[in-house]
Parts: C-alpha cells; structure tokens; sequence
C-alpha cells in the first residue's frame, strides 16, 4: 500500500492488478478495477498523508477481522471434523514449505481459503452495504402481483448481505457451516452478485487481501499448535447480540486451547 500511495504522488497513471494474476489470493477477494483513470490531485501528497493513510488501512480492520477469526474458531470448535482436515492441509503445508511458512504456501492452502469463504458467507462482517443509484433504472417484475420499481438518480440503496447469504435460492442449507461450498467444482457455480463479504464494484473493501492473508495467518499458527475446543462457558448454538449492529456473540466468544504435538 505504502508503494500504491508513492505512486500516487508521483502522478502513475495506472496499477495493473494482472501482474501478480498468478497468484491466487483467495475466492473471497474484492476484485480492484484493471485500471485507474489519471486526475489531477487536488493537493500534493506528503509523508504525512501517505503515514496516516497506512495507519487507518492498518487499523480500521481490527475489530471487523477479529469478529470474523471470532466466528470462524466458533465454527472450528463446533465442527470438529473440519477443524481436522483443515489441520492437516497446515500439517501438509508446513512439510512443503520446510517448518516456515511462506506467503505463496499459504495462499495455496484451498481448504483453508474454502473454510475462511464459509465464515465470511455465514458470519459476513457487515449486515448491510449502501450504494447511490448514478443512472435511473427500473427494476422489472417478476412475480403476478408485482409492479415495476423506479430508481431514480442518486437514491440510496441498501444491499442487505446477510439477507442474500442466508437466501437458500442461492445457499442451500445456508445455517449449515458448509466449506465444501466453495470448493473448485462447486464455486463456479456460485451467482454471481449473491456472494459480497467486501462489498462489489469500484467501492468494494480496499483491504480485503491484507484482512484475508492476517486471518488465514492467525488460524494457521493457532491450529498449529492447539486443538480448538468447547468449554464450560462457550454456546453452541452462538447466541447473536441484539445490542449492536455488526454481528458478534452474545457475552463473548469462549473456548479452550488444547496444546498438541506438532
């Protein structure tokens, strides 16, 4: 980012997202624009815009990227068989990678990126996203008794996420924590629109790829060395509080650290 936020300054007209294009970073990525449009800024860049740029991309995800490791150790305590395979691709990767690993073994993990897709689809970070509306646009109907919606100009437009990863037409089962979901046969067949964790289009969620690499970081080097487990306090079911607006647990998430060998 820091290298993004340089060329900015000096003026690069565009940021090619194909050079790296063989590199998978995961199913759940927001897709950046191939290119970007050469403005004049309105002022120059200095290293004080450039530090406190970086320091919100760093921080702004903290509580939204541990809500979602928060859930994703949930489903790993409640489902213990998926933690097992996915325990094993760590084990396997550890193996290729030589006991350290790398960022290009990590984003060859597939059941990972499948287990952390189901997390983000189940538990999405936000409930809603808004849009405005930059062209009128009538939404035709599709059943009898419907009749067509006009959407004029700059109306705002409210995208319920939670709503459309629940929607059995597109997620059969969808209370089930299914990663196989997502795996190579069966992500293709994903619609397209109905799977939107970091938002869609030029507005989607800048950092998406460092909050994904920071998750998959953290549930590797857990599972590595710890079996997640239930304990005396954890709610299987999760109880989801009523009193905020971003999903997380009622009273907490609660589990215990079972140390094994590596």
């Amino acid at each position: 980012m820091l290298n993004l936020l340089l060329e900015a300054r000096r003026g690069v007209q565009k940021y090619s997202v194909k050079e790296n294009a063989d590199i998978d970073t995961g199913f759940s990525t927001a897709q950046e624009s191939n290119s970007v449009k050469s403005a004049k800024l309105p002022r120059d860049i200095t290293d004080t815009d450039i530090a406190a740029q970086a320091m919100i991309f760093f921080f702004a995800g903290f509580d939204s990227v541990s809500n979602i490791m928060s859930f994703l150790a949930y489903e790993l305590a409640a489902n213990p068989d998926i933690q097992d395979m996915l325990r094993d691709e760590v084990r396997s990767t550890l193996e290729e990678c030589e006991g350290k690993l790398t960022y290009e073994g990590l984003l060859k993990m597939k059941y990972m990126d499948m287990v952390v897709s189901e997390t983000l689809r189940k538990w999405p970070i936000l409930l809603g996203i808004d849009r405005v509306c930059t062209k009128p646009y009538t939404i035709e109907p599709i059943l009898p008794d419907e009749t067509p919606l006009r959407v004029e100009k700059d109306v705002m437009i409210s995208l319920p996420v939670y709503g459309i990863h629940h929607d059995p037409k597109y997620f059969p089962n969808p209370e089930r924590f299914d990663p196989e979901r997502f795996n190579d046969e069966n992500k293709s067949e994903i619609k397209p629109y109905s799977y939107f964790p970091f938002g869609l289009g030029p507005r989607n969620c800048i950092g998406s790829r460092f909050a994904l690499l920071e998750i998959k970081t953290v549930i590797f080097q857990i599972l590595k060395h710890f079996e997640l487990i239930p304990v005396e306090k954890s709610r299987i079911p999760v109880q989801i509080s009523r009193k905020q607006f971003n999903l997380t647990a009622e009273g907490g998430f609660w589990f215990g650290l079972k140390r094994i060998n590596v």
